[in-house]
């Protein structure tokens, strides 16, 4: 049974300013290079009329991993995550997320939504993560949602400041 994710992240900007951000190259490198840098890896960045597809590599070090991870799986995690944003009249307003870990039967799946709120822009996160291990899948897919969380909320924090920087 999949663990659910759901999460919100509050801008203190418009939306068009979040678009602006996440539909340019040179945010995303620099990103990886602020957040979880030793770690992350941009693989790929591509933008047209209709959306942006962004592939980034990570990975989580054996020693920041739980021990009911360690127990059944040796090594680093590496993690190929995708995030798609559909882009329509120049501005995103959802997508999708995803993530999947190599050579482990887990995965992080859901939507993501932009919305205008009275103060700027809030996303939406609903998802899942789904670890197909007997008996301790649901454990670890709760330290997975948990890692996640943690995740965008830096890279939440890390967009305002870029933002603000432009």
């Amino acid at each position: 049974m999949a663990t659910k994710l759901r999460h919100s992240l509050d801008f203190s900007c418009p939306p068009a300013q979040f678009t602006a951000a996440i539909t340019s190259e040179q945010y995303w490198h620099d990103l990886v290079a602020n957040v979880a840098a030793d770690v992350s890896e941009l693989e790929s960045f591509t933008a047209t009329d209709d959306e942006v597809r962004i592939v980034l590599q990570q990975r989580v070090p054996e020693k920041n991993l739980p021990s009911v991870v360690t127990k059944i799986r040796k090594g680093d995690l590496e993690i190929a995550r995708t995030v798609v944003w559909s882009v329509t009249g120049g501005e995103v307003s959802n997508g999708t997320f995803s993530a999947v870990v190599t050579g482990a039967p887990a995965k992080v799946n859901g939507i993501q939504t932009l919305v205008a709120t009275a103060t700027g822009a809030q996303v939406i996160f609903d998802g899942s993560v789904e670890v197909s291990i007997p008996f301790v899948g649901g454990k670890i897919e709760k330290q997975i949602a948990k890692e996640v969380q943690a995740l965008i909320d830096a890279e939440r924090d890390y967009t305002i400041t870029w933002i603000g920087q432009q």
